[in-house]
């Protein structure tokens, strides 16, 4: 039996098929009307190119942006995708982006609160906007959501402006970064050198080869010490390698796995490393399981089903394997993450999700901590404390609900602003019923917090 996803995303995949002659003549007017209006022959103006989305890139959008979770069938799936066709103008100067921003709406046309071309009518633009528009990257970017309107049927296309250095830019940034499948440590080397690259085109020959070099000899000559941080990066990059050509074997897609490596590498380490005497025995056996695992079949459309029928676990806990269960069949990354455990792991199901919900309760609030706080409280208002604290912090990470709660520098922050709020509690609330008084302001504004984060 296959995740109900699955079937969703190969639903969405065979209409997108059967459509792909439409969006072909589409693509093809809007190659024909943009060229003519910006006309190539003009200064400011190098080439108009469109392309339209490849099935590979749709089915990996549909899980990305969780569009089976949020719309109920394939056509309003396809119908929400606001990229089925790229247009992308470029021009010669970063200054002539704005110019041809301007430039549109002299050639689109305000009716009934939308913007209609006034070289062909079927054409549409969202020219209210703002632009440009920020990127993820902390870059900018012009770029424009439109529709073309073929026999009622609306396809959507995206405009973007760059001019000859945003364009070379997005290629690199592309290619050689965001679609390099393997586990690189991001670090601030290669954070720097990216910006470098951006702003200083003039040189980016030699610093991209400087650039492509740093991270060939990284791959290449890449050594761990089967100890500590070593053996969790070990851990992490064999984890992301499995998952991509699995994924990529079994889906057709990759999936970008290295944040959750990361926290299973974290998990195995914590759990039969740290402090353990048999390190020499677990090593050799991890080693032999991730071998193991590189020629297994495993099957990542599988339905997850675990009974839970453990009612004396605490209420951090409890609430915390309760929201994984039902979560781990609707959110692709967490249902490939548990996948990935159960692989490894020699235990039931269940035990698995309960000691990982004991780790993850650890590392957030370290219980060691208690011990230096609100020590002038009665046992049991101490005792009370401590669980409204622990209550509020899972209560407030179930409704965020996201992957990005497992993400190891979230992991470390959401610890910090923790200890953070039982100090400032400890220190302004001398007595309990002083606390009582507070606690509500206080709560909000962790909350607050914790949501401003983890976007």
């Amino acid at each position: 039996m296959e995740l109900e996803l699955f079937k969703f995303i190969d639903e969405a995949a065979d209409l997108y098929r059967k459509k792909f002659a439409s969006f072909k003549m589409v693509d093809d007017k809007l190659y024909e009307i943009f060229n003519q209006m910006f006309n190539i022959g003009n200064d400011s103006v190098v080439s108009v190119r469109t392309r339209i989305k490849n099935e590979e890139s749709f089915r990996e959008k549909l899980i990305r942006n969780k569009f089976y979770l949020n719309y109920k069938t394939a056509e309003e799936a396809i119908e929400a995708m606001p990229d089925i066709i790229g247009v992308i103008m470029e021009c010669r100067f970063i200054r002539n982006e704005a110019e041809l921003y301007k430039y549109l709406f002299y050639l689109f046309e305000e009716i009934d609160n939308e913007f209609q071309c006034k070289a062909d009518p079927h054409i549409y633009l969202n020219l209210r906007m703002p632009q440009p528009q920020l990127q993820r990257n902390g870059f900018t970017i012009y770029r424009i959501d439109g529709y073309y309107l073929n026999d009622n049927e609306r396809i959507n296309f995206e405009l973007q402006i760059k001019s000859l250095v945003h364009a070379f830019w997005s290629e690199i940034e592309h290619e050689v970064v965001y679609k390099n499948p393997d586990f690189l440590i991001y670090d601030q080397y290669n954070i720097n050198m990216l910006k470098a690259i951006r702003d200083n085109l003039d040189i980016v020959d030699r610093q991209l080869e400087i650039m492509y070099q740093e991270i060939s000899n990284e791959s290449k000559n890449y050594q761990v010490s089967l100890e500590g941080d070593g053996f969790k990066a070990f851990i992490a990059r064999a984890i992301n390698d499995l998952i991509n050509r699995k994924c990529k074997k079994s889906l057709g897609f990759t999936t970008d796995f290295k944040k959750l490596s990361s926290c299973i590498s974290l998990f195995i380490y914590m759990d039969d490393f740290l402090n353990k005497k048999d390190i020499h025995e677990k090593t050799v056996y991890y080693l032999e399981k991730l071998a193991s695992l590189n020629q297994a079949d495993i099957d990542f459309k599988e339905i997850i089903n675990i009974d839970n029928n453990v009612d004396n676990l605490d209420y951090f806990i409890n609430e915390l394997v309760n929201y994984f269960l039902n979560k781990i069949n609707d959110e692709f990354q967490l249902h490939l993450f548990f996948l990935i455990l159960f692989s490894i792991k020699d235990e039931d199901r269940l035990s698995i999700v309960i000691n990982f919900a004991n780790f993850y309760k650890k590392y957030l609030t370290q219980p060691q901590r208690y011990k230096n706080y609100f020590v002038n409280y009665s046992d049991e208002n101490r005792i009370t404390v401590i669980n409204d604290i622990e209550a509020l912090l899972i209560n407030s990470l179930v409704n965020i609900d996201r992957i990005a709660i497992l993400y190891e520098e979230n992991m470390n922050e959401i610890s910090n602003r923790y200890e953070d709020l039982l100090t400032q509690i400890d220190v302004e609330c001398d007595t309990y019923e002083k606390y009582l008084e507070v606690k509500e302001a206080y709560f909000n504004s962790f909350n607050h917090y914790l949501e401003m984060l983890i976007k």
